[in-house]
């Protein structure tokens, strides 16, 4: 049976700490509910004549209320799993409203599933594949749009980087160029500019570090044929040429206990992006999981629980250094994670540059660290081993304060990412109980 979820690991899942006060307030509002080895149910009383109608899928997680809500899980939902927590939810069978709903669950994992493991007709593949002509006509759009791109890098490189303003407008018209040439990777990249060039001490050698990292994309596309098909596909992504869900998903599956260690929420101009970092328990690979969502936080499906491990397929999007994947077939319930297979700094970093060597524009690879204390000095943040050695600590002040607040002075094991300057933070496993921090939700 599926152990009752911790306070700590139900906040983590809550969209906002506003949905988390409006559960606690809903104790007193529930009848008939209940749960059993693969779910969770009840009828929570609302403002309508008719009781929201609540179910649970603990195997996933997954979520399904008949509120009107615009967040997920809703408070509804939150509430329940608050009330299973707290031992006030008896072992039962599951009315018809949460079977339904979970049986056509299963019936589409299994359609899912067979999709990706079976052989695709002749009719599916030809729609499948690009139209030659079209591929063309963008490959043209594209290496015409680089051509103009490096005559823009090599008259700012000519003319100094100190004679020319780096505002935003600076970048603007030619990365509308770039979008104009259907390579809006290379359109990011340069409107990240005006960041690196006003980021203090040391700004030109960041600033000619990104512009030699465009340059060699640049090169990189003119070869592209004649690189190795792994590194081929890495430089289309950095490009901004699209990959297919259902073409990653026929990508060989990875099996593992998948240690689900973090997760984190961003949003940039309504476009929400979720986040959640996965490392497997046998081969020690990372994987992330990247989700999206525009105008609210209302995700397709809910994130694997932070603290769990599960036993499932990963498809990894083709790349020279695999790491964003997309998540199979599972077999059976999420674990409790017992321990953490941390690694020391020298690791670490030997990890990150195995990356950057197969895929030289990587701009962050995953850490999980183990032993390591968040120590403030006079001179900044850091996370200091055993040993006494330390890497900067990145992130926010108030995620650097809270690690130092939960860590309270001992070690711990860290997980985040490393971008070559500094760790950034996404969550802290005591070495007590494992509990993680609160920072696994950005809004």
């Amino acid at each position: 049976m599926t152990p009752p979820w911790t306070l700590e690991q139900i906040s983590a899942t809550a969209p906002d700490p506003a949905s988390m006060a409006a559960a606690r307030r809903l104790s007193s509002a529930w009848s008939d509910t209940g749960y059993s080895e693969r779910s969770l149910w009840g009828l929570c009383r609302g403002s309508g004549s008719e009781p929201y109608a609540t179910t649970v899928d603990l195997t996933g997680p997954a979520f399904h209320c008949s509120c009107p809500s615009r967040k997920f899980p809703c408070k509804h939902a939150l509430s329940l799993l608050t009330l299973w927590a707290a031992g006030n939810i008896a072992e039962g069978a599951e009315p018809t409203f949460a079977a339904d709903w979970l049986d056509s669950r299963s019936e589409k994992a299994e359609q899912a599933a067979t999709t990706i493991g079976g052989t695709a007709t002749d009719s599916e593949s030809a729609a499948k594949t690009p139209d030659p002509a079209t591929a063309q006509r963008r490959a043209e759009r594209v290496a015409a749009g680089l051509d103009d791109l490096e005559r823009w890098l090599t008259d700012r490189v000519r003319s100094g980087l100190g004679s020319i303003t780096h505002d935003y407008s600076t970048y603007d018209a030619v990365a509308s160029r770039m979008i104009d040439a259907q390579a809006p990777g290379i359109a990011s990249m340069l409107r990240s500019l005006p960041g690196v060039a006003s980021s203090g001490i040391g700004w030109p050698t960041r600033l000619l570090s990104e512009y030699g990292r465009i340059y060699l994309l640049i090169r990189a596309y003119r070869d592209v044929t004649s690189l190795p098909e792994p590194l081929a596909r890495s430089v289309h992504t950095h490009l901004g040429f699209p990959t297919k869900v259902d073409d990653v998903r026929r990508e060989p599956a990875v099996r593992d206990h998948w240690q689900v260690l973090a997760t984190r929420i961003t949003e940039d101009n309504r476009i929400y992006t979720r986040k959640v970092w996965l490392r497997g328990r046998t081969c020690r690979r990372w994987a992330i999981l990247l989700d999206f969502a525009h105008g609210t936080q209302r995700f397709p499906d809910a994130a694997p629980m932070v603290g769990t491990a599960i036993d499932a397929d990963l498809h990894f999007y083709p790349a020279a250094a695999p790491l964003r994947a997309q998540l199979g077939t599972q077999h059976g319930p999420p674990a409790q994670i017992s321990s953490l297979p941390g690694t020391d700094l020298d690791d670490a970093l030997t990890d990150y540059a195995d990356a950057l060597a197969s895929d030289p524009w990587t701009r962050s690879w995953p850490m999980l660290l183990d032993a390591v204390t968040p120590v403030r000095a006079d001179d900044g943040w850091y996370l200091v081993d055993e040993d006494g050695r330390a890497l900067p600590l990145g992130g926010d002040d108030d995620d650097r304060w809270r690690l130092l607040a939960v860590a309270g002075g001992r070690s711990a094991t860290v997980c985040g990412d490393w971008d070559g300057r500094a760790v950034t933070p996404a969550a802290l496993f005591t070495a007590a109980d494992l509990s993680t921090t609160a920072e696994g939700s950005s809004q």
